[in-house]
């Protein structure tokens, strides 16, 4: 079985140990959720390495086979399409320069998402196999926040691959399928004060 390459996961070595989570989003330092373009998570990665701008790709080892049915493996993201930069505002316009990049999302809670991503990084370092878990399961109330269709309300009908779901808008007592991504919808449920959608536009 081919030796695994020598991936980038993340910048600098000691992301995890050397500081408090306080201490990391201080100082003009926040984390940024960059949305890659497709296959493109690892490009972006090495950009970032290149340039010493902090980062997180967390990733996990795949096995299959070749066309001749030898065994293989490679490291693959675990979020199909993500990866996290830690740094300011010139880091964040210096990872546009990759030309890897769809968008960079804001991420509004800095320590929730710290110790989310330390989290993570703790269980794949733990050698127990791990996959990536649907953000939104069937049945969650979601509204549409990005994209032509912003407002909308509906509930998550049928999961597809990876990030990628259908959600059902309720228009006249019918409805209308639309295939979406995770970071264009949001939780109704997560929302205080805010009741699961009865159908119809939000």
């Amino acid at each position: 079985m081919p030796i695994l390459p020598a991936e980038p996961e993340l910048y600098p070595e000691d992301l995890w140990s050397r500081k408090e989570p306080e201490a990391r989003v201080a100082g003009g330092r926040r984390w940024w959720c960059l949305h890659a373009k497709p296959r493109q998570e690892k490009t972006t990665a090495r950009h970032l390495h290149a340039r010493r701008i902090p980062f997180y790709l967390p990733m996990v080892a795949r096995e299959g086979r070749t066309p001749s049915g030898r065994k293989t493996r490679s490291l693959v993201p675990l979020f199909a399409g993500y990866l996290f930069l830690l740094g300011d505002d010139m880091q964040r316009l210096q990872a546009f320069q990759a030309n890897s990049l769809v968008q960079i999302l804001e991420i509004e809670d800095q320590l929730a998402i710290d110790g989310d991503l330390r989290r993570i990084d703790q269980m794949l370092r733990s050698g127990l196999p791990v996959e990536s878990e649907a953000g939104y399961p069937v049945g969650a109330p979601i509204r549409i926040v990005s994209g032509p269709l912003a407002g909308l309300v509906g509930v998550v009908t049928r999961r597809g691959d990876r990030d990628r779901f259908t959600a059902l808008v309720q228009v006249l007592r019918q409805g209308a399928a639309v295939t979406l991504e995770d970071w264009q919808v949001e939780s109704i449920a997560d929302r205080p004060g805010q009741d699961p959608p009865r159908g119809g536009l939000g």
